[in-house]
This record gives structure tokens, sequence and C-alpha cells, in this order.
């Protein structure tokens, strides 16, 4: 067997959205690369085998992503598909982010009984579920009365949680999860992102192999789309120059006008949601880099260290 004619081999999670999303990156390298096979290779992560306890506490979402990097790093596989949020900013040495595929919605969802038809109907006191400091604290700026319990697991583990077992008066999950999953009927509830913003990168996928694998990367370059990349680029600049990590209480979102200037929205809260500092630039997306300064130099003259350093 030549080089050009060696399968591709997918790494990534056991989870059925995990498996969803590599399966349709597969389908799409086998279009682009006609007469080469696609071959999975399932691992399932610290993430995934830790339910118990909070991200922050437990390793962080790198804990999501380490195994199956580890996997390219050995040569057991070739690509890596990864939920873009997963991975930390700090990309591993030895791997490079090759394709960023155009972004699914990228934001989050209500998931309530169905009496509830916005975060303002929820009871007095009502229990959130959720793992997520972002989340949680954007969650007690607006609604100071709710109490926030931790809520880990798969997609489905969370509905069922909420829906079915009523553990939770509600919970919020990412569309573009409920949408890949073909659960769209529970994604009714959108929050805007000026209200309610969400994580870097939500809703992209990250398309990861060796950096010196150049028939990987050629294999993977159709893969890309350059408007997703930008934007996605941008709101993990302002996480990493903020020094974010899953501890932080850090939203942000970059969105490609049709005239081609790149919004970027980034806000900033303490976990109890009492304080939040939020900042907006625009310009080209060519100036992206300077976007990038000026909203993170904006929130950094508002304090946002000492209101990241509140717990």
């Amino acid at each position: 067997m030549s080089e050009n004619e060696r399968p591709i081999v997918i790494a990534s999670r056991r989870s059925r959205l995990a498996r969803v999303q590599a399966e349709a990156v597969g389908a799409e390298l086998e279009r682009l690369n006609p007469g080469v096979d696609v071959v999975y290779r399932w691992i399932e992560s610290e993430g995934d085998q830790q339910l118990t306890a909070a991200l922050a506490d437990s390793g962080g979402k790198g804990l999501f992503a380490r195994a199956i990097e580890k996997a390219l790093l050995v040569n057991q596989a070739d690509v890596a598909v990864h939920s873009y949020k997963d991975l930390p900013a700090e990309i591993t040495p030895g791997l490079s982010i090759v394709a960023v595929p155009l972004r699914a919605d990228p934001r989050d969802c209500l998931i309530a009984d169905k009496s509830v038809d916005s975060l303002d109907d929820l009871p007095e006191a009502a229990t959130v579920g959720t793992a997520s400091p972002r989340r949680a604290a954007q969650l007690k700026r607006l609604r100071p009365d709710l109490e926030i319990g931790l809520l880990r697991g798969n997609v489905e583990t969370r509905l069922r949680r909420v829906l079915q077992e009523h553990r939770f008066h509600a919970t919020l999950l990412a569309a573009a999860g409920l949408s890949r999953m073909g659960l769209a009927e529970h994604a009714h509830l959108p929050l805007d992102p000026a209200v309610f913003l969400p994580a870097a990168s939500q809703g992209a996928l990250a398309i990861q192999c060796r950096t010196d694998d150049e028939l990987t990367r050629a294999r993977c370059a159709g893969l890309n789309h350059p408007q997703t990349a930008a934007a996605v680029n941008a709101e993990r600049q302002v996480v990493a120059a903020l020094h974010g990590d899953c501890h932080s209480p850090i939203a942000v979102l970059g969105e490609l006008s049709d005239s081609g200037r790149l919004i970027l929205r980034a806000r900033v809260l303490s976990l109890d949601g009492k304080q939040c500092l939020e900042s907006r630039a625009d310009d080209d997306a060519a100036a992206a880099n300077t976007i990038v300064e000026r909203v993170v130099a904006d929130l950094q003259e508002q304090g946002s260290e000492r209101v990241l350093r509140i717990r």
C-alpha cells in the first residue's frame, strides 16, 4: 500500500455526540479523498470517567482531550475530532488544529418543563443544573434567586435528569449538540447572545493532527471554513489573553457580518454573577488581532483580573 492509499484513522470520544461529530467529519473526508478509507478509534476520556466532580476540580476541560491527543502523538490515529470548546487555549506541542469546519448554532438553550418559556418563567429559587462556571455566573447575574447544582454527563443524561427524573428544574445545553444528535425538538428555547453569551468556540469543531503529518494536513485542508476559523480563533485568543481556564466565567462570541466585518463581544463575570464586565469591538475581519487586542485591553482596564479572582 502506498502512502497516499493509507486509511485515515480518526480518534474521538465514545459519547454519542462525539461519535456523530466524528462520523460526519469522516464522511466529508471520504468525499474529499476518493478511494481513501476512513476508520475510527473510539476512546473513553478521563472526563467521561469522572462525572461526579466539577471539571474545575478534576482537571478541567483538557480531560476530554488528553486521551484523544495521546492517540495522535503515539501514531495510533491520524486525526482527532474535538468539540473545540473542550480544548484548552494552549495547543499540545507536536499537534496542530488543521481545520475548523462550518460552525453550528453557537447559542445555549434552556431545557425545562413545557410550562417554561424563558428564564423568567422558572419558579423562585429554582434549581438549575450545570457544571459550567460561565453558565452558572450568567444565570446568577440574571436570576440571583436561582440555586445552581452540579450536573455533568452526556447530553442524554442531562436531558433525563431534568425532563424525566425532575432532579433539577432546568439546565442549559448547547444548541449545536442537540441539533447534531437529532434532538432539535429540545432546542426551542435558545438564549439570545445579547443576554447570554456562549463559551468561546461553542458550536465549532476542531480537526487536529500531528504537526509534521503533511499527508493528513493536506487531506483535511478542505474541511476548513475560513470565516468560522477566523471568528473562533478570535474568541479563543480573548480567553487566552485573559489567562482564562475551566474555572473562568468568560463568555465570548465572534460573528462575521455579510460585509466582512468581525463583531467580537466578550463578558467577564465573578462566579456569583454579581460583577460583570463587557466589551465589544468590530472591524474588518482582516484586523482580527487588533479587534482582540481592543477587547482584551478594555476588559483589563475595567478590572478583569480582579473580577476573575473572585470566587
